[in-house]
């Protein structure tokens, strides 16, 4: 057991793909074998990811992880709770379960409302993908290293010989760089030193705008506001509009009701909320019509139902997902639970 040896001092989670950190699970999988009447299965599977998602956002020795390529879905749920997190030129994060008829899980209910702002909020509904350095001014990583420099940089690691986070935070320092192009369109500045070239840099502001009603309705409403008029964020809202119009209308309902709760719940309590929603959701028809229109049939033209968001009945959708009592099993023991990260790095 690493976490009890005195021979490791730091845990490396990285890929052995050039392609991918980790893509994500067999959801095709588990939405075969619920319809198939293996319910437990289905279950376990999500109930055995949630522990390793859990046990790595409370363990007890440092985790740096390698975020090289896609990171989405499962990999985001593998990496987004180390305390240490590092990307690179090739990282590509992406929380698009809305597009399956699922929702952001693996512990999103807890990071995605702990993001600046109203960002976490935006990312779990529009399954926006952010790339390279945008992961550290989202503050999904917390370092950017160039992949030419991992290996460098885990060797530094292992002749280290020390647990101490803050050490550990400064050996990763020695190899982060820096914007190569301040030119760019994308560049705003510098914020502690540190120059700022985010994607989304021209319209955070006006995500925080948009996204900060409790309401899909309320969201979509100010998106055409902004579509509207003339700047430069108009382009921006129109796409994220018919971004949103591609998902599943309850999904999105879902989804930003789990993220206004998550806001408040500690660790345990939103992965054991998660591990109900999924059960719920398995029992839709929308998670299953979404797989199989996107990775079954590869067609991308899911018939959601309901089929718009004006047809889901928000109530209904309170009293199925979040009201009653829902039976867990214990999953989480042997930590104390936290409504906050204990270790923050990054800018």
């Amino acid at each position: 057991d690493w976490e009890k040896s005195d021979l490791c001092d730091v845990v490396m989670l990285r890929s052995n793909s050039r392609k991918a950190f980790c893509a994500g699970g067999d959801v095709v999988q588990v939405s075969r074998d619920w319809r198939d009447g293996n319910k437990a299965q289905a279950m376990e599977f999500f109930r055995t990811e949630y522990k390793v998602n859990h046990h790595i956002a409370t363990y007890k020795k440092p985790i740096v992880a390698m975020l090289d390529g896609f990171t989405m879905g499962g990999g985001v749920g593998l990496s987004v709770h180390a305390p240490f997190r590092v990307a690179s030129e090739n990282a590509v994060f992406a929380m698009p379960e809305t597009k399956i008829g699922f929702f952001p899980d693996v512990g999103a209910t807890f990071f995605l409302p702990r993001l600046d702002g109203e960002l976490g909020v935006y990312l779990g509904l529009t399954g926006q993908k952010l790339k390279g350095r945008d992961l550290l001014y989202a503050g999904i990583a917390t370092h950017y290293v160039p992949s030419e420099r991992h290996a460098l940089l885990e060797q530094r690691l292992q002749g280290l010989g020390t647990s101490d986070y803050t050490a550990i935070n400064l050996a990763i320092e020695e190899f982060v760089a820096q914007p190569e192009n301040s030119q760019s369109e994308d560049f705003v500045g510098v914020v502690n030193d540190v120059p700022i070239d985010f994607s989304l840099a021209s319209v955070r502001d006006v995500i925080d705008i948009c996204f900060k009603f409790n309401t899909i309705e309320a969201i979509m409403q100010a998106l055409t506001e902004v579509a509207n008029q003339p700047g430069p964020a108009s382009e921006w809202a129109q796409k994220t509009y018919d971004q949103m119009n591609q998902m599943s209308p309850s999904s999105l309902k879902l989804t930003l009701e789990q993220l206004r709760r998550g806001a408040q719940l500690d660790i345990q309590k939103a992965f054991e909320l998660e591990l109900v929603l999924a059960e719920r959701r398995l029992e839709s028809h929308d998670m299953h019509e979404g797989i199989d229109a996107l990775l079954v049939r590869k067609t991308n033209d899911a018939a959601w139902d309901p089929e718009n968001i004006n047809a889901v009945d928000i109530r209904e959708l309170y009293s199925q997902y979040f009201e009653g009592d829902h039976e867990t099993t214990p999953l989480y023991l042997g930590s104390t639970p936290f409504t906050e990260y204990p270790h923050k790095f990054g800018l």
